[in-house]
Order: C-alpha cells, then structure tokens, then sequence
C-alpha cells in the first residue's frame, strides 16, 4: 500500500517530536523534514507528491526583526516556491494564541499569509492556535511557562513566581497529536464558518494560582495524591502526567 507523503517544519520541536513518535502516522505517510538551511531548489524537488505541509516550525525569542525574518519570511518563502512550482499544497499550521507581543504578532502575520494562500488557490488549510501545552516530556519545551513553573516546585525554589494572574487555556499534548492526526485524515475540527481555524476539543481553562495548587498537591501528596478520582481527560489528571514526566526527567539527567 502506497504512503501518503508528508513534508514538515520544524520536526525536532516538542510538537513535531511527539507527533512523529505517533504509530498510526508512522504506518500510513512518509514524512520529509524540510529545514531553513535548505535551498530553493531542494525544498521544490520535494513538494511533487506530498499531501500536506506541516508547519510547525518557529521562534519565540529574539528582536522584532528576527521574528519576523524566522516566523513571517520564511513562511513567505514556502508559499513562494509553491507558486513557483504551481504544486500548490494544503498547510496544517501550527499558530499560537497570540497576543500583543512581538512573538504573537508575527505569527498572526504567518497565520494571515497562509490564510490568503488558501483562499487564492481554494485550498482548504488548517490553522491551529495553540494555547500553553501540558503533557508528557514537557521537557523539550524549553520556553513553555508551566515546564518553568513545575522545575520551580522540583528544585524547591524559595518563591514561586507566577507568569501573571490571567486565566489561560491549556491542551495536552496527546489531544493536540490525536487532532493533527485526524486533520491529517481530513477529519479535522473546524470552528469557524470559513473552515480554516480549527481547534483542539479538549481545552482546560485555569488560572496559574489554581494550576500552582494543583501541582502542588501532587508534590505535597505523592503516591497518596488521589489520581484515580480525576477523570483522564481532567485538568488534574494531565497536570499529575506533567509534573511526574518532568520529575524523572530531571532525576535521571543531573541537571539542576
């Protein structure tokens, strides 16, 4: 049976990570990674064939300008070669919850090309804007608050500093790999009427004070911590895999 071909950004990232690790996926495509340093002629010899292109590459430090050179150019640049090329794919594009930053801004630019890209071509792509993940080997995402958070209450920090005292939404990182893999099978779950903005079915809404007590409960309790009472696909639930994933991690790495 032929494999549907694949191309991915950004494959060595936490996202990219767990979703390749994925067996169905595994079983049913072939995936090429496609990285920055390649050249035009490279990254086109690629295109004839593929499926889609997952974009999940990014930077989220850096000035302005580098932002938008690593977040919105490059984003241009694939668009470009596809027009060039006339193999015109559908992306599956990782966004963020953005915000007013410098970070958020250029992905809602990145966002806003892929988005004319489609309606040009009447092609239907599928954006997601990810809020804060949770989940297992957290640890390969290094900028992520709540990874900074947990290493914080796992080091017996004096005083733990919060992000802020907004609420914000979290998603697990299996429910963000299942939902990619439906996309993937054009099944994906769209939230709005123009089918591009899609979303993760499984949100959790919670205020870092309340995340705090929760993890915080789970350390205090240990195997005592009433885990069978929460629900798998709970808030509780996903924060206990979180904090234990990062826990052995850190016990078995010697970093401190």
């Amino acid at each position: 049976m032929t494999q549907d071909k694949l191309l991915i950004t950004g494959a060595d990232s936490y996202i990219g990570h767990k979703l390749l690790q994925e067996k169905s996926l595994q079983e049913s495509f072939t995936w090429i990674e496609l990285k920055r340093e390649m050249g035009k002629e490279e990254i086109s010899s690629y295109l004839d064939g593929a499926k889609y292109l997952i974009h999940l590459f990014e930077a989220r430090t850096g000035s302005k300008d580098q932002l938008a050179d690593a977040n919105v150019a490059y984003t241009e640049q694939l668009i470009d070669l596809m027009n060039e090329s006339s193999q015109i794919l559908p992306f599956i594009y990782v966004s963020s919850d953005y915000d007013d930053s410098d970070y958020g801004q250029s992905k809602l630019h990145a966002e806003l090309l892929i988005r004319e890209h489609g309606q040009h071509h009447r092609v239907r792509n599928m954006i997601y804007r990810l809020p804060i993940l949770m989940g297992e080997q957290l640890y390969l995402d290094l900028a992520n608050p709540l990874h900074d958070l947990c290493r914080q209450l796992i080091f017996e920090q004096k005083e733990i500093i919060l992000p802020d005292q907004k609420e914000h939404k979290f998603v697990d990182i299996n429910d963000v790999v299942q939902e990619l893999m439906r996309a993937l099978c054009g099944r994906a779950f769209y939230a709005t009427v123009d089918l591009s903005i899609c979303v993760i079915p499984s949100e959790h809404f919670a205020s870092w004070d309340r995340v705090l007590t929760v993890l915080r409960e789970i350390k205090e309790r240990g195997e005592d911590y009433p885990l069978p009472e929460y629900r798998t696909n709970s808030l509780e639930y996903k924060l206990y895999r979180t904090y234990h994933s990062l826990v052995e991690y850190y016990s078995t790495s010697g970093i401190k």
